[in-house]
């Protein structure tokens, strides 16, 4: 048996402190394993704390993996066999700055994540995470989702709300339920990279709007209505991907109107909205809730690995949806949404929502002084840039080019809704790099080559 005797911090519950304890000195070698603890009276007299006060840490660290204990013998530290650790992330190994996904920069402490993971370890329902969830998730992800939405300005019931692995699973699924195979889905004629193959994917048309800086033409939506019979329409109103416009109050109106003359169903691809904290136009559920799917995620907003996305149906639209998501497989990881869970609810989520939008601020205003002299789309909240190149660059050659100096970004011609349309354009992600510096020095990079011509393609001969 050993002689130990803990050092707790008091400021939180003693038999916390007292788990915690034993977690940290397994860690730093102070107790090996196979140790055996001080028999739970005598710790209890050498802290000053009740019997059951250690009896409950006691259990606490043995739930967390640290304890086993054995009836007439005591509590020993548990030998356990180590998994392997997690891998270097790519861009530490090889050098790469990676600039081409739209991500929330890495702003969650290890603190924070500890605190969400011993919440759920805590939880006796916990194993309850391991079954399959719902069609519609947790009833307590939906709770939470609700609570989250209204951040949005969005008043939802919990039965219109869907939690699904992801907010491009989720827009998978509702086309899924909407749509027929061979139907023409409307869209903003720049748009989401993905969005060209996800509507191949499901057999769907993509029928491309013409655009201004403003967003979606409501006139050619209008045209294109009429033209195609098309029913769906899928848009990003919020820093749309990839030129970062946020559309107008008196924009969507005119999109909504437009939608109820030809009896439209709008699918409201909204992850980026939270980013930038200024006051926004309602959303177009807000605007039209009896036809609007709203789709949201965390991903794009705490952490990309939550791959958590949130499904708003219209009133009434619950069934249909909730039959695709049984058969499409989307249904989230009950374990991340109770990560999320707690970060909300203990409002540890504002936080970060808060410090991702700070680095965010600190990395697109290097972006602007880096840039002042080219021409590009970037507007405040903004997780990426819309660049365009210089007339010798072509975007594929120029991204080529990057690669090879080990910094990535996306070609524009990657966003274009129909294939093979001219491009002048990069996109360039600021939330990707580990540090702010790393993000610099990609940029630094990325004018140098602007400067330069590209490398002509011949094979020198003597």
């Amino acid at each position: 048996m050993t002689i130990w005797t803990p050092v707790l911090d008091r400021s939180k519950p003693l038999y916390l402190a007292i788990a915690d304890a034993i977690a940290r000195d397994v860690e730093g070698g102070t107790l090996p394993d196979g140790v055996r603890l001080p028999p739970q009276r005598d710790l209890a007299w050498k802290l000053g704390v009740t019997l059951g006060t250690v009896t409950r840490a006691y259990r606490e660290a043995e739930e967390r993996g640290l304890l086993a204990g054995e009836v007439g013998r005591g509590s020993y530290i548990r030998r356990q066999k180590h998994s392997t650790p997690l891998p270097q992330p790519a861009q530490e190994v090889e050098g790469l700055i990676d600039l081409s996904h739209a991500i929330a920069p890495p702003v969650v402490t290890a603190d924070e994540f500890d605190a969400a993971l011993a919440s759920v370890m805590r939880d006796p329902r916990k194993l309850d995470l391991l079954d399959y969830a719902p069609p519609d998730g947790f009833p307590q992800h939906r709770a939470m989702a609700v609570n989250w939405l209204k951040r949005s300005g969005i008043e939802a019931q919990e039965q219109q709300v869907f939690i699904t692995a992801g907010a491009h699973l989720g827009l998978v699924t509702v086309l899924q339920a909407l749509s027929q195979p061979g139907e023409g889905v409307m869209a903003e004629e720049v748009n989401y990279a993905l969005l060209r193959n996800t509507f191949r994917n499901a057999h769907l048309n993509p029928v491309p709007i013409a655009m201004d800086d403003d967003g979606l033409l409501p006139d050619a939506l209008d045209r294109a209505a009429r033209e195609t019979r098309s029913r769906i329409l899928y848009l990003v109103p919020s820093l749309q991907n990839p030129t970062t416009n946020t559309m107008s109050r008196r924009r969507r109106d005119a999109i909504v109107a437009v939608a109820r003359k030809h009896d439209i169903t709008i699918l409201e691809d909204d992850i980026f909205r939270l980013l930038d904290d200024r006051t926004q136009p309602p959303t177009f559920f807000s605007l039209a809730p009896e036809r609007t799917f709203h789709i949201t995620s965390l991903s794009k907003t705490l952490a990309p690995g939550l791959r958590i996305g949130i499904v708003v149906t219209p009133a009434g639209q619950e069934r249909g949806l909730r039959a695709h998501i049984r058969s499409m497989a989307s249904r989230n990881v009950g374990l991340s949404g109770e990560l999320a869970r707690y970060w909300i609810e203990t409002d540890l989520a504002g936080s970060i929502l808060t410090r991702g939008r700070n680095e965010l601020a600190s990395r697109r205003a290097a972006f602007l002084e880096s840039f002042k002299a080219c021409v590009f789309r970037c507007e405040p909240g903004a997780p990426f840039a819309w660049l365009e190149l210089p007339q010798h660059w072509t975007p594929g050659r120029f991204a080529s080019a990057l690669a090879a100096r080990q910094v990535r970004v996306t070609p524009g011609t990657a966003f274009h809704l129909t294939q093979g349309s001219v491009s002048r354009h990069i996109r360039v992600c600021f939330g990707g790099p580990q540090s702010g510096h790393q993000t610099r020095k990609g940029f630094d990079i990325i004018r140098e080559l602007m400067k330069s011509g590209p490398e002509e393609d011949f094979t020198p001969v003597a």
